[in-house]
């Protein structure tokens, strides 16, 4: 877990510090003070129940819909989730249990990440209708124009499953490194944003630096906002050294 890694020394930053669902771990850290939140590196991120988009455009858009006899069937009463004992799948079947949704009338399906998502995949080239456990940014979002639900109950968390994905950093690091922490502290992207980045990288299996320079040619003022007074090694300015590099 990123959190211990950062107190213990092993990492400087983390880039993933997901909240909700992270909250135990991250309160823990935070109490110790070893270590300094810098705010959402990640706007829009959300998770809840997901459908492909053909499935929401024949009216699929809330959870509560599951309680439909006729919809669980089309379903076949199967939810796809990862990991077993994951926050997660915890989540999940604490809904199955207290029958949210008619969720008792359902069956659980958890497996890994890639073999949820094989799942999901293995369904849209049939158009056939899954129910799974979504999240974004991720590259599902875009390859399958994945809709997450409206989820009244909260089972995902308040806001219909919205999240907060921060920077956290060491506080070590933190005081002994202002200007890579301005730079930290700039770097936001939206959810969509960063669900191409994964597609492009982990999907496609397109080179890092390929994508990350094609996507920084393409968006310049963004490129601004995330050096506003970062320097280089040297003390230069750091917006124009990027801008050299990528002539």
């Amino acid at each position: 877990m990123g959190y211990q890694t950062l107190q213990s020394g092993d990492s400087d930053a983390f880039l993933a510090g997901w909240l909700p669902s992270q909250q135990q771990s991250y309160d823990a850290a935070m109490e110790t003070g070893s270590i300094v939140d810098l705010g959402n590196n990640v706007s829009g991120a959300r998770m809840g129940f997901a459908v492909p988009g053909y499935v929401y455009e024949a009216g699929v858009t809330h959870a509560e819909q599951l309680a439909d006899p006729e919809i669980r069937e089309r379903f076949d009463a199967e939810i796809y989730s990862i990991e077993s004992g994951s926050t997660v799948s915890d989540h999940l079947h604490d809904a199955v249990d207290a029958d949210t949704y008619g969720l008792s009338q359902w069956r659980l399906r958890e497996s890994s990440t890639p073999g949820m998502l094989a799942e999901v995949d293995a369904a849209k080239r049939d158009r056939r209708w899954i129910l799974f456990y979504g999240w974004t940014p991720h590259w599902m979002a875009p390859a399958y124009d994945m809709q997450i639900l409206d989820d009244p109950a909260s089972v995902f968390g308040e806001n219909n499953g919205a999240s907060d994905v921060r920077t956290i950093v060491a506080s070590t690091y933190h005081a002994a490194n202002p200007n890579m922490i301005r730079l930290l502290d700039q770097f936001e992207l939206t959810a969509d944003e960063q669900s191409e980045f994964i597609r492009d990288f982990g999907l496609e299996e397109g080179e890092l630096e390929t994508v990350a320079r094609d996507w920084l040619l393409a968006n310049p003022e963004r490129i601004e906002t995330f050096l506003e007074g970062v320097t280089t090694r040297d003390g230069e300015p750091g917006l124009a050294a990027v801008r050299a590099s990528l002539e």
